[in-house]
């Protein structure tokens, strides 16, 4: 275990992106505007200081040529896998992947055909309708509704579209925009209505290690009995919870059924190469070291989390559920009557992300993985373009 693991960390104090080669930052500048990037799901931070020591000892070590997954990556992968869920997962289910994007893309070829249907929750990650749409298959939006302030799945709504022959439902746990943690009741429910009508679930669980909430734990939906394990392909990947997107891709698809693990190479053959050797490096660093890097962070989201809903509950117009993982908040900004909310945030100097390119444009979703002063200021832009509406 590496020292730097227990070492404090000072989330407040980072270097600045401004000016550099960030996405997140440079998409939307403009000018003399200085303009606040708040909507692709990539955090400030830097990652963990193991992370890149592991990045730089790989640089000075072998050639850099083609590269396997380090025998010891897959052991700390499924000794996780075994301790956080209870899950025994075996090798031979597991696929490298470059990336949750082309497990999720792929696993929507590799069942049915095109034309048929396929059930995705939404709102939605823009990706999850992407998958659809660029892989000919027809989208059926699964409704979400608020109960006591909490999002929830409409399962009654998902057993109607569970029987109009979707061949696969495309589930994001934890939820993407939402924020919420998928509970096992409503994991069993809906994985019994996908193993009724011969659909396969295909699980998004990129954001699993991002907990807020103390009191809740992520169930990884094929864990949950071996019928539905049978029945799913499960996606993880440590990019977002240590902040490893620019390193390059690394995911693994896990599939125990060596018909549907096939289908899903053969979609991807060619097309998603395998990962890299610092890639490797950056992905066993991060669950080899981390743990401590982790539990900071999450506190450090958590404090961030209360106080923007804290401050959002006091923006008269605005509304938003509370936030039970990632470090996305999905803002209720119906009753400000925009005709175009998105421009009109970024015209004030805050870049969001559109609600409607993740199935309603009656929201817009922020980024708070970020500096507590940022999002200081992040809010008071956001005030400011409220206050203009009236």
């Amino acid at each position: 275990m590496s020292t730097a693991n227990h070492q404090k960390i000072d989330f407040d104090s980072i270097p600045e992106r401004r000016g550099g080669d960030s996405h997140k930052w440079n998409r939307f500048a403009s000018g003399s505007q200085d303009v606040i990037g708040a909507w692709v799901a990539d955090m400030d931070f830097p990652a963990p200081d193991p992370v890149l020591d592991a990045i730089r000892q790989r640089l000075d070590g072998p050639a850099m040529g083609y590269s396997e997954p380090p025998l010891e990556l897959i052991i700390v992968m499924l000794e996780r896998l075994q301790k956080l869920y209870n899950w025994r997962v075996d090798p031979s289910w597991l696929v490298a992947l470059p990336g949750v994007l082309p497990g999720l893309y792929g696993a929507t070829r590799a069942v049915g055909d095109p034309g048929d249907a396929i059930i995705t929750q939404s709102p939605n990650y823009h990706h999850f309708y992407g998958a659809a749409n660029y892989s000919e298959r027809q989208p059926l939006g699964l409704k979400h509704r608020l109960s006591n302030g909490r999002w929830e799945m409409d399962l009654d709504h998902l057993n109607h579209l569970a029987t109009s022959g979707a061949r696969s439902f495309l589930l994001c746990n934890p939820h993407n925009p939402l924020g919420r943690i998928l509970p096992q009741a409503e994991l069993e429910a809906a994985a019994q209505a996908c193993l009724n009508n011969d659909i396969v679930i295909c699980a998004d669980e990129i954001h699993a290690d991002l907990l807020l909430d103390t009191d809740k734990k992520h169930i990884p939906i094929a864990s949950l009995s071996t019928e539905i394990e049978q029945n799913s392909i499960t996606l993880l990947s440590p990019s977002k919870a240590f902040n490893l997107a620019g390193v390059g891709g690394f995911a693994l698809a896990i599939v125990p059924n060596p018909d549907l693990r096939g289908a899903l190479e053969r979609q991807l053959h060619g097309m998603a190469v395998h990962p890299g050797a610092l890639t490797y490096a950056a992905a066993l660093a991060a669950y080899r070291d981390c743990d401590s890097w982790l539990a900071q962070l999450q506190q450090y989201l958590r404090g961030n989390r209360d106080y923007l809903e804290q401050q959002i509950a006091a923006i008269d117009g605005l509304s938003m559920a509370h936030v039970e993982a990632t470090f996305l908040a999905w803002i209720n900004i119906s009753e400000l009557q925009l005709d175009k909310p998105f421009e009109h945030f970024l015209a004030h100097g805050v870049a969001l992300s559109d609600g409607a390119d993740m199935g309603d444009g009656n929201y817009l979703r922020l980024n708070f993985g970020c500096t507590r002063t940022t999002l200081e200021e992040m809010l008071s832009r956001i005030t400011t373009a409220v206050n203009k509406c009236t």
